[in-house]
């Protein structure tokens, strides 16, 4: 019997930085549960076999054995270990193979423990209620998808989840958001990665030529048909098809394409012979399907049957914190196909670009990139080297929008630099003042010993860490703010950690 029936649960905790396992320890025995400690994943393993604990959270970059080995290996001997995930390196790749090898869950560095808290007593009630099934083990492959942010790990999570599961699956999300991306990355990390992936857009195609393209027709079946040709669901035979913006199909090719479903055959256009097919069907739209059934625009039927699983895909304006990571990635793809020395976005482009809404989502973030380093004669790309309406939407004045020479770009980075780093006067001083102002800020490393002694001998017993390292931090995140002028979404992406987890300590600090 496991130890949560019979008084505290266990938890055990392996990661290599002292500061994260002594802030685990202090937290959850203050939370009442049974704690052990490791520092690497050998000493993981070894305490997991002793102490056998409820929920494992393990640190995935460590030294000697990843937290990817440490979770496969744990996995092996017990298939129904709950084991956390945790890393400051929250790429897709990262979190669906965790989540394939059977993580019960994906911890982005840095966490809230109230969120650890929460997660633990979630997990304890499905251990013993039993009701969440695990993922099975299967090497993953790479994807075009890229972002950090809370919002699109939940969508690697159901990426790797849905993965191993031969499911149909209804992605949903605006235009140029990156469904078909979605689409891809389940298809390569399936067990159908090895056969053909088909997409086709529901939209492009005229509807008399839709069922040809699905089903294939036959000699003579219609005007030019001068020899047989097979549709895309045979081409696809044991791989995936991808319908793109399913929403805009008629009525007549959606009870079609239900029929396929149920009964896992086609017959070719003009011929009477059944082909049995077997392929795994992503749709994907843009429009609210549920709308779309109310107005009799879309069959219900077809809708309960394509959407076993949703996998909402967020847009690039409630993602801004994966904005700086997406266009130096697209600055990169440009560098490598494109002769000469390689361009790179400057700190005030990616503001800019960061504050912008983006309503063509990561298509036209795309786009943007391309268009910026085409027309952009320097190695650096500067805000007025990006589209008009980026840098207009992105907060530049009228009159910053005409070409300017670097000195006079529109978030002047040097002069606000010299603001924050100049001692603060009275007459000159900031109208938004801390009401804290036990701690200022002040240059050199004799200043900045100083201040950490003065604040030791103020912090209480056995909290001085986190007393310093708060007063720190405190400061860190006023200074930003007023260097990014109280942009949330500059000032995240420059000190390089998600608007919510900001938004988080404005609240805890009273900024």
């Amino acid at each position: 019997m496991r130890s949560v029936m019979n008084g505290k649960a266990k938890i055990l905790v392996v990661d290599d930085e002292h500061s994260v396992r002594w802030a685990f320890e202090k937290a959850l025995q203050k939370a009442g549960y049974e704690v052990m400690l490791a520092e690497n994943g050998l000493k993981g393993l070894k305490l997991y076999e002793s102490f056998k604990p409820d929920i494992i959270f393990v640190d995935i970059r460590m030294p000697e054995m990843d937290g990817l080995q440490v979770l496969k290996k744990i996995r092996e001997h017990d298939p129904e270990a709950q084991v956390v995930v945790m890393t400051a390196y929250t790429d897709m790749e990262t979190t669906v193979t965790a989540m394939k090898l059977g993580a019960y869950d994906f911890l982005s560095k840095p966490f809230n423990i109230d969120e650890c808290l929460l997660l633990i007593s979630r997990g304890l009630n499905t251990r013993n209620t039993g009701k969440e099934a695990e993922v099975a083990v299967q090497a993953p492959k790479s994807s075009g998808l890229k972002g950090n942010s809370s919002a699109m790990q939940e969508v690697y999570k159901l990426i790797g989840k849905v993965s191993v599961e031969d499911v149909t699956v209804l992605v949903t999300g605006e235009s140029g958001s990156g469904k078909e991306l979605v689409a891809q990355a389940i298809h390569y990390n399936s067990r159908r990665s090895s056969k053909p992936f088909w997409a086709i857009n529901c939209t492009a195609i005229n509807e008399s030529l839709m069922e040809s393209e699905l089903f294939g027709y036959e000699k003579g079946a219609f005007t030019g048909a001068a020899a047989s040709k097979p549709g895309m669901f045979e081409l696809a035979q044991g791989g995936t098809i991808f319908l793109d913006e399913i929403g805009d199909m008629n009525l007549e090719m959606q009870a079609k394409l239900l029929r396929v479903l149920e009964e896992r055959e086609i017959v070719r256009v003009g011929g009477n012979r059944r082909i049995d097919v077997d392929v795994r069907i992503i749709a994907a739209t843009n429009k609210d399907l549920r709308r779309q059934i109310a107005d009799g625009r879309f069959r219900e039927d077809l809708f309960h049957r394509i959407k076993v699983i949703e996998i909402k895909l967020p847009p690039l304006r409630e993602r801004p914190e994966d904005i700086p990571l997406l266009a130096r990635y697209f600055c990169s793809i440009l560098a490598a196909q494109r002769r000469g020395v390689p361009k790179m976005l400057s700190d005030e482009s990616i503001g800019v670009l960061a504050a912008y809404a983006w309503p063509g989502n990561v298509r036209e973030l795309r786009n943007a990139v391309e268009q910026s380093y085409t027309l952009s004669r320097d190695q650096v790309i500067l805000p007025e080297h990006l589209p008009v309406e980026v840098r207009l939407g992105g907060g530049l004045k009228p009159e910053k929008l005409e070409r300017e020479e670097p000195s006079k770009t529109p978030l002047e980075p040097q002069s606000q630099l010299m603001e924050a780093t100049t001692p603060v006067h009275a007459e000159t001083a900031p109208q938004r003042e801390p009401e804290d102002r036990s701690f200022e800020p002040a240059a050199g490393p004799a200043a900045v010993c100083a201040l950490v002694k003065e604040l030791l001998k103020q912090s209480p017993d056995g909290d001085a860490y986190a007393f310093v390292l708060e007063k720190f931090e405190r400061e860190l995140l006023r200074q930003s703010l007023e260097l990014h002028r109280h942009n949330q979404v500059q000032s995240a992406a420059h000190l390089g950690i998600t608007r919510n987890t900001l938004r988080a300590k404005i609240e805890k600090y009273g900024l």
